[in-house]
């Protein structure tokens, strides 16, 4: 595939000059060198300075030039004004691609936009830009790295991030990691001047590492080609999509930001029914989107159960679950039968969704709810909210509590079970006095993911994200 070749040089680069480069620890040059070094990368690194003769121990150059062994890739973070000289210079070089941090450019006004296309022009049919106004790209298995330094996780994963937001990406990264994702490649591309989201989006569709990919785009460069794209990615690969700009505010800071223009949410919606992708309206439904789409499968369906500790949740599931089209079917007879069997009549219900009265059931007991409602076919997904070691305080240093055993009741259930299970586990605990609340919850939280067992923060959360995955695989499953 001709678009894999192209981006060679950008994912598997031999050799890499930092044109920027400083031994001033907060200059962007320093920082990207100092996290390249520290992240692993282990191609050749060659620091671009005319003023310094060495930086972070390296042999510095005057200009890319001079480098005497060939360069396939350059990081550039210099004033805007120089840029074009440096494209010259790269072109003479023989780089292959080169990714601009700078700003300045099209997101100003019309000096930045001359710029621009100044270096646009200089590169044509001699190399590719990233950017400008971008963090670039980050490769775990290559050693390659974002701005702002080398914290991101090391270990590969098969979820793609583009987005068009250097900010948003990185964020996302920290986000993500917290719930055991892990990227093949991330790009940030900003001013799209020269490789744009369409791309991008054609490189991972053949990339054999990537199997979801979300997007964070403010505009698209050219609406066919990107809605063909998309639409040939239907039943291979999810893409999701958070579309920045579709408010007037919105559309004005996206201009300041990229210099996009950020086109109407009407057309967007169409655009999704027609090629389905999975379109989110915020940060936290794009992070739990991607998040539990790997452990759902086409088939899934919109019949849930829920259980949980406490009369609220039935309330709560029931409203949140019709407001996204999921539905809670009555439980039958039989599985109310053998429901009554173990629960208590009075606190409790044994319909659908089913309160077991209290977040501290034993883990005996609890296993036989779970299984019991496993084992009925009328539904597809179980959801279980909050019935571990968070959600309520008084849970954390219980004598009793068995909070550890009841979460490992869960990890038992999905080695035998192969019904999806979606555990609600409370959100961020911020508070300082509840601290040790917050380590118990993400030891769960780790210990689920590592199971195969989906994770959210919230019941309003998941069964919104639940509900777009449907929808994804009701979409590729009209379309075959």
């Amino acid at each position: 595939m001709d678009k894999v070749k192209e981006f060679e040089p950008i994912f598997h680069p031999n050799s890499m000059a930092v044109v920027g480069a400083s031994s001033d620890e907060d200059k962007p040059g320093n920082r990207f060198l100092r996290a390249m070094i520290e992240f692993g990368f282990k191609g050749k690194l060659y620091p671009v300075n005319p003023e310094q003769s060495e930086i972070l121990g390296r042999k510095t150059y005057p200009c890319i030039r001079e480098i005497p062994e060939p360069v396939d890739f350059a990081y550039i973070s210099t004033p805007a004004s120089s840029v074009p000289r440096i494209i010259e210079d790269c072109v003479a070089k023989g780089v292959r691609a080169v990714e601009i941090f700078t700003a300045g450019f099209s997101e100003v006004g019309e000096e930045g936009h001359r710029l621009e296309q100044e270096i646009v022009a200089l590169a044509k049919g001699n190399l590719r830009i990233i950017g400008p106004n971008c963090f670039g790209v980050y490769f775990p298995h290559g050693g390659l790295t974002l701005m702002p330094g080398p914290k991101y996780p090391k270990e590969s994963g098969n979820i793609a991030l583009i987005s068009q937001s250097g900010g948003l990406a990185t964020h996302f990264i920290w986000a993500a990691s917290g719930y055991g994702l892990r990227f093949s490649k991330v790009m940030s591309y900003g001013n799209a001047c020269d490789l744009n989201e369409s791309d991008f989006l054609e490189y991972l569709a053949y990339d054999p590492e990537t199997k979801t990919i979300a997007a964070y785009v403010e505009g698209v460069k050219d609406g066919k080609r990107f809605f063909d794209l998309a639409k040939g990615l239907l039943g291979r690969k999810p893409l999701i999509i958070w579309k920045g700009g579709l408010t007037e505010t919105g559309k004005r800071a996206v201009n300041s930001h990229t210099g996009s223009m950020g086109g109407e949410k009407a057309v967007w919606q169409a655009f999704s029914r027609q090629t389905g992708t999975v379109l989110v309206d915020n940060f936290e439904e794009f992070l739990d989107t991607t998040a539990i789409f790997p452990h759902f499968s086409e088939g899934v369906g919109r019949r849930v159960a829920v259980v949980g500790g406490g009369g609220s949740v039935g309330v709560a599931a029931s409203d949140a679950c019709e407001q996204v089209g999921l539905q809670i079917p009555t439980s039958p007879p039989d599985i109310q039968q053998q429901l009554r069997v173990l629960l208590p009549p009075a606190g409790t219900s044994i319909r659908n969704p089913v309160d077991i009265g209290t977040p501290t059931l034993p883990p005996s007991v609890l296993q036989k709810v779970l299984e019991i409602l496993l084992s009925w076919d009328g539904i597809d997904t179980l959801i279980i909210d909050r019935i571990f070691l968070y959600g309520t305080p008084q849970l954390v240093g219980m004598p009793g509590a068995d909070s550890e055993k009841r979460a490992e009741v869960l990890v038992d259930i999905r080695k035998r079970v192969k019904k999806p299970l979606l555990a609600i586990l409370g959100e961020l605990a911020t508070n300082v006095d509840k601290i040790d609340m917050e380590t118990d919850r993400r030891r769960v939280q780790d210990r689920f993911l590592q199971a195969g067992i989906a994770v959210s923060p919230s019941l309003q959360r998941a069964v919104k994200a639940l509900s777009n995955v449907c929808s994804y695989y009701e979409k590729a499953c009209t379309d075959k």
